[in-house]
């Protein structure tokens, strides 16, 4: 192999490992959900209580319609002794502050009596490992 041909291998593979490894991670708004906390189990991590009470956990952040930013999580669990998809967001109030502004369950909108509720299920059956 030329020492071109080589030079061009090695900097193709640099940019596919950059892309794979950048593409991997969480980005900055959902690590900050994921290392917080809600008011009404301040001491629980998010991240952690939603990895144990959830499978198949997604998480993700845009920029919505009204230009603000959410972080969004879905997962499947039981509910009501059947399988469920649960779906909450998170909309970012600064940097390191957010708060929840939606959840469903198998895409039934919840009010925010049952989303309290089914986020206080979540967060006080967390087990610390």
């Amino acid at each position: 192999m030329t020492d071109r041909k080589k030079l061009i291998l090695v900097v193709v593979l640099i940019s596919l490992f950059s892309v794979l490894f950048t593409g991997c991670g969480d980005d900055k708004y959902v690590q900050t959900v994921k290392n917080g906390s809600l008011e009404m189990a301040s001491g629980v991590p998010i991240g952690k209580a939603f990895d144990q009470f959830f499978s198949n956990e997604k998480w993700k952040s845009f920029v919505s319609d009204n230009n603000e930013r959410i972080v969004e999580f879905n997962g499947e669990c039981r509910w009501n002794n059947n399988p469920a998809t649960c779906c909450v967001q998170f909309r970012m109030l600064s940097e390191n502050r957010f708060e929840v502004s939606y959840l469903d369950i198998n895409g039934v909108s919840m009010n925010w009596l049952d989303g309290s509720s089914i986020l206080n299920k979540v967060l006080h059956q967390y087990k610390a490992k």
